[in-house]
């Protein structure tokens, strides 16, 4: 059948081989071609802007370091609890590699912390935007003296100081840290946020245009199918294994077979770099049905009040299990994350017959790398009944208070902790040691997104002298917590973010304290160290202060160790060092070194 563009190609042809011009036969087929044209273009369009356009500067900023790029990870990678929300730049696995500004601007902020960031240089610049440096060994020497001197004043090695644009202004290639492996980091890197400055939302650095050579697709492993007329935390998802041909991915058989009228997916998948063998996230993913968009969502405009909601876009359950991360593509009722988009039916895949309707899937990374998952779906003749929550007493709900009571436990939720709706389960267990029954509330298997107030009564008198050294324990996926408790009435109270066993305990065990680089009555040498180690019997130390003869004195704490190198602060002579650390339950040690420096 002669198409359209056939009749203009034709007419062209005969123009230009016979030099017979037809002039009203040839504007009627150029008309009708040029409306094509154009009606493919604007859906080409409509297509390409499912989700908000993206203003964001491209190649304002330089490489942060002086060596090429290689990513260890990307944004929007999982990770336990949060999205990883920048880039991570290999030091080809060695620390103190020179960090350097990306563009003109002034270190706004200096964090320090024991985990986390570790050593952190934020950047602001006159565009908007600010970068984060993370991990780092050291800062440039003005600034690292000028951070040490804070601390001092504010006696805290732990710190947060927020700069003005005249005390440290930077230029665009200048050296301004050393990387290295501090705070929360596995190995040498350099871990890079860009954010907005005015709300500080973290933005996806590989939408600025690093250069990084990159043309390859995502990874597509797994697909999970939910009920959405039921909880996706009161069902097992079927998943299924994908199938990769040359036109892309689909499913065995091609086809599924559903038992529900409103069903939504999600994805195991994975993004490389070409070159790099890292599996990072995945940047979009959008759900067709017969070719109109449905749902889905762009892994962009997070900040770190969000970042926990990865507990709801990844099928936590699965996960906490031992599984693979499956993203859901439409967000479940208690997911607050803006990334989401929803077109048609609140984002469901609406089943309203039995015909077989055609998915259609497709997977991006942030340059535009794509692959499409493709495959039929069928609704089957019956159907299983929708969930009514509202009118069932044991289901606590998403966007709501809930509250759980007995006579010796009492459990709040708030409006944000639940991500969908879940079917309470209590039980307990008695203790010989716990000062309360041990209580189990539902599965650490279900995720918990605010603090959840619990209440907890005794079941055996606390003599006088244990009244301020009670403790809440909580115990979940073979991971201890504790809290001191505050009291009233008779209840004590604390907070946890998992569900889990709960009980009282007594702490009165004192931290543990092993100093190294020094003896009592000896001698530390110019350019030695005294190094710290604290232990706790529930693995909490809230508080350590030293003292050099009497005045506050800097050491550097990595995990449950705390370091001091000798310097101007430790004069040649005798002094003498005092050290104190206290547990979460109060109870404390204190410990007195002599010594002589040379």
């Amino acid at each position: 059948m002669e198409t359209r563009s056939d009749l203009f190609t034709n007419s062209l042809n005969l123009f230009v081989t016979s030099r017979l011009f037809y002039l009203p036969y040839f504007c009627r087929m150029l008309k009708q071609f040029s409306i094509l044209c154009f009606s493919l273009f604007i859906f080409h369009s409509a297509t390409a802007q499912l989700f908000p356009v993206k203003n964001y500067p491209k190649g304002y900023f330089r490489n942060p370091q002086n060596i090429p790029i290689k990513l260890n990870a990307n944004y929007g990678e999982m990770r336990p609890n949060h999205f990883h929300m920048g880039l991570d730049f290999s030091t080809q696995q060695h620390e103190n590699v020179a960090e350097v500004a990306v563009a003109d601007g002034y270190i706004s902020k200096v964090k320090i912390e024991a985990g986390g960031f570790g050593n952190a240089i934020y950047i602001s610049y006159p565009n908007g935007y600010t970068t984060l440096y993370a991990h780092l060994n050291a800062f440039y020497p003005e600034l690292q003296k000028w951070v040490i001197e804070q601390q001092y004043k504010a006696q805290s090695w732990k710190i947060e100081l927020n700069l003005p644009p005249d005390l440290f202004p930077v230029k665009k290639g200048q050296f301004i840290a050393y990387s290295g492996n501090t705070g929360g980091s596995q190995g040498p890197h350099l871990h890079f946020e860009i954010r907005r400055t005015s709300d500080e939302a973290c933005l996806n650095p590989l939408l600025f245009d690093f250069n990084i050579y990159d043309v390859t697709p995502p990874d597509l492993k797994r697909l999970a199918v939910y009920d959405r007329n039921q909880s996706t935390y009161e069902q097992t998802p079927k998943t299924t294994a994908l199938v990769k041909a040359s036109g892309g991915y689909s499913i065995p058989g091609g086809t599924m077979i559903v038992n529900s009228s409103r069903i939504s997916f999600a994805l195991v998948a994975t993004d490389r770099v070409t070159g790099v063998p890292n599996p990072n996230g995945i940047y979009e993913a959008v759900t067709y049905v017969d070719d109109e968009p449905v749902s889905g969502f762009q892994v962009d405009d997070i900040d770190y009040l969000e970042t926990r909601y990865l507990n709801a876009h990844a099928d936590y359950k699965i996960k906490s299990n031992g599984g693979p991360y499956y993203q859901h593509i439409a967000a479940l009722p208690g997911d607050r994350l803006k990334m989401y988009q929803k077109w048609k039916d609140d984002g469901m895949v609406v089943l309203d017959d039995t015909a077989a309707h055609q998915i259609k899937i497709v997977v991006k990374d942030a340059v535009g790398n794509a692959s499409t998952l493709q495959f039929k779906v069928k609704r089957a003749a019956v159907v299983a009944a929708s969930a009514n929550y509202q009118r069932d007493s044991r289901y606590m709900l998403p966007g709501q208070i809930n509250v759980f009571e007995r006579d010796d436990i009492q459990l709040t939720t708030s409006e944000k902790s639940l991500y969908d709706a879940i079917r309470f389960v209590y039980n307990y267990k008695t203790s010989a040691t716990a000062y309360s029954n041990i209580h189990v509330l539902h599965t650490p298997a279900i995720p918990v997104h605010d603090s959840m107030h619990i209440l907890i009564k005794p079941n055996k008198t606390i003599p006088a002298e244990l009244q301020n050294r009670i403790i809440m324990v909580k115990t979940a996926k073979g991971k201890t917590d504790v809290m001191k408790t505050t009291v009233t009435k008779g209840w004590h109270e604390a907070k946890f973010r998992e569900f889990g066993e709960v009980r009282l305990e007594a702490d009165v065990v004192p931290p543990t304290i092993a100093i190294m680089g020094i003896k009592d009555g000896g001698v530390l040498s110019g350019g030695g160290r005294i190094t710290i180690v604290a232990n706790d019997n529930w693995h909490e130390i809230k508080n350590f202060r030293a003292e050099l003869d009497g005045e506050w004195l800097r050491f550097v704490q990595r995990g449950n160790g705390f370091t001091y190198w000798a310097d101007e602060h430790c004069s040649s002579g005798a002094h003498e060092l005092m050290i104190h650390i206290e547990d979460e339950a109060g109870n404390v040690t204190e410990r007195t070194i002599r010594f002589t420096r040379k």
